[in-house]
């Protein structure tokens, strides 16, 4: 997914410092046909941004092909943050462009995960997009440096002072709020300090913070991450006998648990109770770390929280030599050591049987 719209007003039609101040009275109208409508799906706030860049005949012509979205109803990104308020109708412009923009951005991107692989295409399409943000991110903040512009604007500072802080600062929470959303299936997150610190070389001291925003209640949790103390599953599905039994065949036939350390009944009760957190478990496998990946791979098409990232952060499952197994162990696992092709068809044969 592209940045195009956001990018622009760093690099492109969109510079603040390339606009024709003089035509205020246009700005004036964009914004106050720009308050009368709050855009509740995407499809608004691609109509919202048409409007507003009608005067830019590239981004026009690109938002023209851009999906519309649906009548979804919008989600609000899961971290706000308070910047300065408008004071002149281009700071009103920029502030309405960014904001529209990181909102359509937001949402068309968590729309549609569920059409893609959550173990390959989400962290990849995530981490693309991530990586893209943090990139401008870091081009404003030298941009700013050179600037001279160290503080934050107040309102009687220039408006390309002002466009360029709320761009950064709109653009680090979608960063956080994507991260946040996405934060199962990604192998590695950052804290805002490190970003601040590690990424963007700036002292703690400069950063803003982010107000994290209540899971909605018809929300599933699907991260250990998102639960905050809340009970969390791995939400496995579908008979549990014929889980039971296909469990004791890898376990007979694949050697998946150490059945010195643990009994597959105790495996069944951490992958079908309520709450993880009822009691301390240790699942030591006594298969290769690849076949364990593979399998729970395959237990995941029918229970999607059952991932790397929640493997890791119970700390509940070990290696046949005794190591954690975090989400970064089984990526590198499937990509450098794959299961063989006949492994595979095995492990197939035993899901088909017992109709997992």
């Amino acid at each position: 997914m592209e940045i195009k719209i956001l990018d622009s007003i760093l690099h492109d039609e969109l510079k603040p410092w390339k606009q024709d101040t003089s035509a205020i009275k246009s700005f004036t109208e964009l914004v106050r046909a720009t308050k009368a409508v709050s855009p509740t799906t995407n499809f608004d706030l691609h109509k919202q941004l048409t409007a507003l860049l009608a005067g830019y005949p590239a981004l026009k012509k690109w938002l023209a092909i851009q999906s519309s979205g649906n009548n979804t109803a919008l989600q609000q990104l899961v971290y706000n943050v308070n910047l300065p308020a408008c004071s002149t109708p281009l700071t009103h412009f920029y502030a309405a462009v960014i904001t529209a923009e990181t909102h359509r951005l937001y949402n068309t991107f968590i729309q549609h995960p569920a059409n893609r692989n959550t173990q390959i295409d989400i962290p990849f399409q995530t981490g693309r997009l991530l990586n893209s943000l943090k990139i401008l991110i870091q081009q404003i903040v030298a941009e700013l440096a050179e600037r001279e512009f160290t503080t934050a604007p107040s309102q009687h500072s220039d408006f390309i002072h002002f466009a360029l802080y709320f761009l950064q600062h709109k653009s680090i929470q979608l960063y956080f709020s994507l991260q946040e959303y996405f934060k199962a299936h990604l192998v590695q997150v950052t804290t805002l300090d490190d970003f601040y610190t590690l990424d963007l070389n700036l002292p703690v001291s400069r950063k803003i913070e982010l107000t994290k925003t209540a899971i909605p209640a018809n929300t599933e949790i699907t991260s250990i991450a998102q639960s905050n103390n809340m009970p969390f599953s791995f939400g496995i599905k579908g008979d549990e006998t014929k889980l039971r039994n296909l469990i004791s065949v890898l376990c007979t036939q694949k050697n998946l648990l150490d059945a010195a350390v643990i009994k597959p009944d105790d495996f069944m009760k951490l992958l079908t109770t309520k709450d993880i957190r009822d009691r301390e478990y240790r699942i030591k496998i006594g298969c290769e770390t690849n076949l364990f990946q593979y399998i729970a791979d395959k237990l995941k098409h029918t229970s999607p929280k059952f991932t790397y990232a929640n493997f890791g952060r119970c700390n509940y499952f070990f290696t046949k030599n005794d190591h954690p197994i975090k989400a970064a162990l089984l990526s590198n696992s499937k990509s450098n050591n794959p299961v063989s092709k006949k492994t595979k068809e095995e492990i197939e044969k035993y899901f088909k049987e017992n109709d997992m």
